[in-house]
Parts: structure tokens; C-alpha cells; sequence
């Protein structure tokens, strides 16, 4: 889909831009927020076991998993 726009300025000719929507930019946004949401509910998932059963070694991972998903 293209739409145009015109520009008017004083004394001058009218300027036409046209602006069009990329698919491809879309498609890769929404695979990241894809692996963005995977990698913070797995971030998740270990700083929950980490505080039910007393394991520490699983918060430098979540640490991770949370960077990642930034």
C-alpha cells in the first residue's frame, strides 16, 4: 500500500512523497519481540525455581536469559 502526502510550502511548486510500508521490517520486529518474550519468561522460570529450592547457581543464567531479552 502507497499513500502520498503533499507538501506545500509558500511560493514554491507542491512536493510529493510517497511513503510505503516494508514488510521485511515487520516480520524480523515481530520474530525478535518473539525471542525477546521467550528468552524473559525463561529468565522467569529460573529465578522462580532459584528462590522455591534454594539454588543460586540458576540466577547468573537468569541474569542472562534477562539480558538477552533486552
Amino acid at each position: 500500500n502507497c499513500s502520498y502526502f503533499k507538501h506545500f510550502t509558500p511560493g514554491q511548486s507542491s512536493e510529493i512523497f510517497e511513503v510505503t510500508t516494508q514488510k521485511e521490517y515487520s516480520i524480523s520486529a515481530a520474530a525478535i519481540a518473539i525471542f525477546s518474550i521467550g528468552f524473559a519468561i525463561i529468565g522467569t522460570i529460573c529465578v522462580l525455581l532459584s528462590f522455591s529450592k534454594k539454588r543460586d547457581y540458576l540466577l547468573k543464567p537468569a541474569s542472562m536469559f534477562y539480558t538477552f531479552a533486552g
